[in-house]
């Protein structure tokens, strides 16, 4: 059994399940043909060698990875659920009152991961899959790395610039040693779209955007919703601080802050469609 979830620039993702199995999985294959080169087969293993030493509910399971005659794969945890960019742009309202629960978990995967040793490198909301029960799944391993040791820091080496624009910290668009900080501000970009429905820095041209992310103050979010408090608009602030020793110490610590601090006023209520006893599940946000 298998199906084609979606077809990317150089992988395809099937929904797949082996003739001897009841369980099914996903699997990110890279076909033969003119994709299929030595650069896009060592992407594809290097996810698996950093996803298969991964072991958290709120991480995608990454089970094993082959090559064939038929192209090389990697086989996936299937969790066929719309990523959390689709769902801030379908059905915004509906995801407000379950802010606490949706990033909590979230930020639980990137501290699991920055745990094991890894900056993921591409923190963006279309990295994190989302269930109607708030269960959110981190995945795409293919930018993390380990952050540099202690030379690379003392002799402030240069690296490739990757990430996605709009989420990107100063550090990783100048190519300096990029760390857990630099995760850290891209999950700040990105819970303030959460609650803006639009990321913190739009630009007319990618050169624009970056000079923004590099020179202008990161927006407050009491301003998008008056129902936010300013000491929690003002911790989203603290992660896209310009420089990394100004924003929070640790993913652990943004997950605590989550967690405990107060988001609104008055917690939004569910749009009428949506159960009510969910949004009721936590007694403060």
């Amino acid at each position: 059994m298998f199906h084609l979830i979606r077809a990317g620039a150089i992988y395809e993702i099937w929904a797949v399940r082996p003739i001897s199995e009841t369980t099914a999985y996903a699997m990110k294959w890279l076909p033969p043909g003119s994709k299929y080169t030595r650069h896009n087969v060592a992407e594809l293993r290097h996810e698996y060698h950093v996803g298969s030493a991964l072991d958290h509910p709120a991480v995608i399971d990454t089970i094993e990875f082959g090559t064939t005659a038929n192209g090389a794969f990697l086989l996936l945890e299937l969790f066929k659920v719309p990523n959390l960019k689709q769902q801030i742009v379908a059905e915004h309202a509906s995801l407000l009152c379950r802010a606490k629960e949706i990033l909590t978990g979230a930020a639980k995967g990137l501290t699991h991961l920055h745990d094991k040793g890894w900056v993921h490198r591409d923190i963006k909301p279309d990295n994190f899959l989302l269930r109607d029960d708030n269960v959110v799944k981190l995945i795409d391993f293919n930018l993390a790395r380990r952050p540099p040791g202690a030379l690379g820091k003392l002799f402030g080496m240069k690296t490739k610039v990757q990430g996605t624009h709009s989420y990107m910290a100063p550090e990783q668009i100048r190519g300096q040693t990029v760390g857990f900080a630099a995760d850290i501000y891209s999950f700040g970009c990105m819970v303030y779209e959460f609650f803006a429905s639009k990321p913190p820095f739009t630009a007319n041209s990618p050169t624009e955007l970056l000079q923004r992310h590099l020179r202008s103050r990161p927006p407050d979010l009491t301003v998008v919703d008056k129902n936010i408090t300013p000491e929690f608009a003002r911790y989203v602030q603290a992660m896209m601080a310009k420089e990394p020793q100004e924003r929070p110490a640790t993913m652990k610590e943004v997950m605590l802050e989550i967690k405990t601090q107060r988001i609104y006023y008055n917690k939004p209520q569910p749009p009428p469609d949506e159960p009510a006893d969910e949004a009721a599940a936590t007694d403060q946000a």
